[in-house]
């Protein structure tokens, strides 16, 4: 199996998406070997009530068998919002999505704010992971209505120190280049449930910015904590599988870690990598 732990559906404001919806993303998908992607709605970072992007993620969902085959949804959460309760109870209940991911920067809130704790304690004790980016884009596209901030590993740890017993999945790590972690928090990361995402750390050292590679991940976190990640439709759908290709220092067994194993252990058991992602490698490295 081949999954994918970070892709959405939706709109982005402030630029042009091109197969934005799960039927655009689905022939994407077959053209590259993917058999499941973790899945969010955009909208819920710009609608004032996260939950209806939730309801707009289930709604398309549930419009293909197709699509419940192939999908993992996640739901957006602002614990901000008085009902966010109420909101998580629907989407893993009624809606069976099995995740949350949190947008700090975006709904204006400390990562470490009582309520962002609180949230994070709830989908802990249903299982939930907790998946957080740590950028959408890159800043220097940004539109000028865009947030213009960031975060980065140490404010992950952060959040890890106030409940270590939760899943975490951490999105677009290359955001660590020039943040580089405390040693405390490389070791609170380090005891973590968590797993780190694929999408734009270099797969090729760079002398001096050893944070931005997928090389720095592998040796300070190991294999365990690493998964596939695309960022689509944000990212060209090519690059990720390079990354992961041109990483010396990953046997087989890692690979297998990364493009499913861990993704699905953290998921619940979806299965184990078949090496079907060579048909993507193959297609890109033509």
């Amino acid at each position: 199996m081949l999954l994918d732990i970070n892709a959405y559906t939706g709109h982005w404001p402030f630029r042009q998406l091109r197969g934005n919806t799960l039927e655009g993303m689905i022939e994407r998908m077959d053209r590259f070997g993917v058999d499941k992607a973790v899945v969010a709605n955009i909208n819920g970072i710009f609608y004032k009530d996260t939950h209806t992007a939730n309801k707009e993620l289930f709604l398309e969902v549930q419009s293909n068998k197709a699509f419940a085959d192939r999908f993992i949804s996640f739901a957006t959460m602002n614990p901000i919002l008085p009902w966010w309760e109420s909101s998580l109870q629907v989407c893993h209940e009624e809606w069976g999505m099995k995740g949350i991911r949190l947008y700090p920067i975006y709904h204006e809130y400390d990562i470490v704010d009582e309520r962002c704790v609180a949230l994070v304690k709830a989908a802990r004790d249903r299982g939930m992971p907790v998946s957080i980016p740590l950028r959408m884009i890159d800043l220097r596209q940004r539109s000028w209505l865009d947030a213009g901030s960031e975060l980065d590993l140490n404010h992950i740890a952060s959040l890890v120190r106030e409940v270590p017993d939760a899943k975490y999945i951490v999105l677009d790590t290359r955001q660590a280049l020039g943040r580089a972690t405390t040693e405390e928090s490389a070791n609170i990361l380090q005891e973590a449930d968590i797993l780190f995402d694929t999408v734009r750390g270099s797969g090729v050292p760079i002398t001096g910015y050893s944070g931005v590679s997928l090389h720095y991940l592998l040796k300070t976190f190991g294999p365990e904590k690493m998964a596939f990640g695309t960022g689509t439709p944000f990212l060209d759908y090519c690059s990720p599988f390079i990354r992961i290709a041109v990483l010396d220092e990953a046997d087989e067994k890692a690979n297998q870690l990364i493009w499913a194993g861990n993704a699905g252990r953290m998921l619940g058991n979806l299965g184990d990598a078949s090496g079907k992602y060579m048909r993507g490698c193959s297609f890109c490295l033509r």
